[in-house]
Formats: C-alpha cells, sequence, structure tokens
C-alpha cells in the first residue's frame, strides 16, 4: 500500500519553530550539553561499547526534546532504573509541530508526568511482540494501540503504528528495555469508547448520538470489538433538509443503513490508508467506500456522496474516529 502522509485539521498539525519546546522557554541545548551531562552514566562515556540505559540511549540516538523533557519531569530515575521497559520516543521534530498552546501546558508539571508516562509500558515489548491491533496499557494505567499496515512500495517493510504514529526505528536496545521512535508526540486526550467520546462533547455530536441511537447501532460504539469510526458533526447533519433529517430519525432501518456505512471493519489510522482503496463496512453486504488520500487531506466517498475528514485519529478504547464533515447519504 502506498502510504500517503497528509495534513488534517487537528489539534496537533500546527508546525511551530524548531527545537523549542516551551514557549517563552530556553529549550536550545546543543549535543554537547546532552552528552556531558551529569546525568549520563560515567562508565558510559568512558566504555562507547557499554550497552546504555534507556535514558541514555534517548540522548545518543538524538531524542534531545525527549531526553530533557524526562529529565524535567524528575522520570530520569525511572529510565535509569533496573526494571525492564519499553518506550516509545517521539523524534524532535514530532515535539516541535506542537501548537503553541500544546507545548505551554507541558510546564504544567502533571500535565508534562502524565504525557511522558504515557510513552512508557512496564515491560519490555521488541517488534515481534507489537501485533496489529495489541492493545498496551502504559505506565499510566491508560492504553495505547498497535496497528500494522501493509506497505504496497515494492520491497517495503510494513508500517507498525502506535496510536497511528509511524514506529521510525524499532528495537533500540538498551540494558533496562527496549525503545521504539515514533513521530508523534502521543496524548492521553481520550477516555473511554467512541460513544463515550461523542457524549463528552454534546455541543458538537448530539445531533449524531439522536441518529446513532435511532438507527440502533450507538451499542456498535461502545462494545470491546474494534472499528474505525467515521463520525459526522451537528454541522454535517445540518447540511440535511430538517424534514429530511426528521425521517430519519424516524425510519430505524434506513438510519441503521446509513450509520453502519460509517463503521469500518477494521482499525485504520490515517497513515494506514491509500489513495482509492476501498474499504469495507458494517453495513448492508459489506458495502465498500472509498478513500481519496492526498495532499490536502482524506475524502471518502460512499453511496455518492463525498466527505472530508475534519479530524483524523483520535483513538478510543474500541478502535479510532475520524470526524467527517457530510453524511454519506443521497436522498
Amino acid at each position: 500500500m502506498k502510504l500517503v502522509f497528509v495534513t488534517f485539521l487537528v489539534a496537533f498539525c500546527t508546525a511551530t519553530g524548531a527545537n523549542e519546546i516551551f514557549t517563552g522557554g530556553n529549550f536550545r541545548p546543543n549535543n554537547e550539553d546532552i552528552l556531558n551531562s551529569d546525568q549520563l552514566k560515567s562508565s558510559r562515556r568512558n566504555d562507547k561499547n557499554a550497552v546504555p540505559d534507556l535514558l541514555t540511549l534517548s540522548s545518543e540516538l538524538g531524542l534531545k526534546a525527549f531526553y530533557l523533557l524526562v529529565r524535567r519531569a524528575g522520570l530520569d530515575s525511572m529510565l535509569r532504573g533496573t526494571d525492564s521497559l519499553t518506550v516509545f520516543a517521539p523524534t524532535n521534530s514530532a515535539f516541535d509541530r506542537l501548537p503553541q498552546n500544546v507545548k505551554a501546558s507541558l510546564h504544567n508539571p502533571e500535565v508534562l508526568n502524565r504525557v511522558l508516562l504515557y510513552h512508557i509500558v512496564p515491560k519490555e515489548l521488541k517488534s515481534g511482540s507489537l501485533q496489529n491491533n495489541k492493545v498496551i496499557k502504559t505506565a499510566n494505567n491508560r492504553t495505547v494501540r498497535v496497528n500494522v499496515y501493509e506497505n504496497q512500495e515494492a520491497g517495503q517493510d510494513k508500517v507498525t503504528t502506535i496510536n497511528g504514529s509511524p514506529v521510525y526505528k524499532k528495537d533500540q536496545l538498551a540494558e533496562n528495555g527496549v525503545l521504539h521512535v515514533v513521530d508523534k508526540v502521543l496524548f492521553p486526550l481520550t477516555k473511554g469508547t467512541a460513544l463515550q467520546y461523542l457524549t463528552q462533547d454534546m455541543a458538537t455530536y448530539s445531533q449524531t448520538v439522536k441518529l446513532l441511537e435511532a438507527a440502533g447501532v450507538e451499542n456498535t460504539l461502545n462494545d470491546t470489538t474494534a472499528h474505525t469510526f467515521l463520525v459526522p458533526t451537528n454541522a454535517a447533519l445540518e447540511k440535511l433538509d430538517p424534514a429530511q433529517l426528521r425521517h430519519l430519525m424516524n425510519d430505524s432501518k434506513t438510519a441503521s443503513q446509513i450509520m453502519k456505512r460509517h463503521i469500518l471493519q477494521d482499525v485504520t489510522f490515517h497513515v494506514g490508508f491509500f489513495d482509492n482503496e476501498k474499504v469495507k463496512t458494517l453495513g448492508d453486504n459489506s458495502e465498500e467506500l472509498t478513500v481519496l488520500v492526498g495532499p490536502g487531506g482524506m475524502e471518502v466517498n460512499g453511496n455518492g456522496t463525498f466527505s472530508r475528514v475534519l479530524l483524523a485519529d483520535v483513538p478510543v478504547t474500541n478502535g479510532v474516529v475520524h470526524v467527517v464533515d457530510t453524511l454519506l447519504y443521497k436522498p
């Protein structure tokens, strides 16, 4: 599958100035600053053949932002300890891409601690253990989802993702575990199922929830079976003629057919889609949608209607939510 990396209107897509992780903060260390840090084991500096701990390994891989944030959070002893861990360490550019308000939130020690612990798993998991749809509990008792996608480019390896973030370097070994380099900062933003995610923001999804209930499929968004959920907003439903929307609210058979069209059989984050891909839904006879991926974002075509993805890759306990701007329905 040809993987096309696209730009979405998501909370983490705003590019910012290089290397300055905190707004107004002094966050421009150079490699020498890190390698000469007292936090690095002296034995490692003297013996380049020694196996490093996870903290030292992150600095040697050039993951400066992650390394210094771990130290600021006081988690350095954890990554230098004897317990076996797995670390999903974001690249420097992943931190660079965070919007200023998100960077500013990391001034809060509690937020910083919570975000960093979300990148740590309290056991060693090498890449062979990162199987498709595996759900892993993190050090702060939250979960991340592993997905493995085929790569259609000849000779290319499969793409492994953590909450939709590609793993760029696998199996970087340390004396106390393993480190995998990822391309996004992982945020424990949501708790619960897809339905719980919607009900936490009824200002955006109240009509959507009503239509799901009318369709009798709300339990699908609330059970443990994992899917991809294409969720229209209230604004998407308001594009319909009011009489048409009222009709759907009172026609459970039609509403069910429509809403099942918005649920994909598999869990697919945006990096797992390719242009003109056919994807199976829970609709009648496994109705297929066509996914269109390009530099401007992603669209889905179903029932003769195009719907643009407004917000991609919202991880939920039973899959992933992509918010769309149009209901896949042609009266």
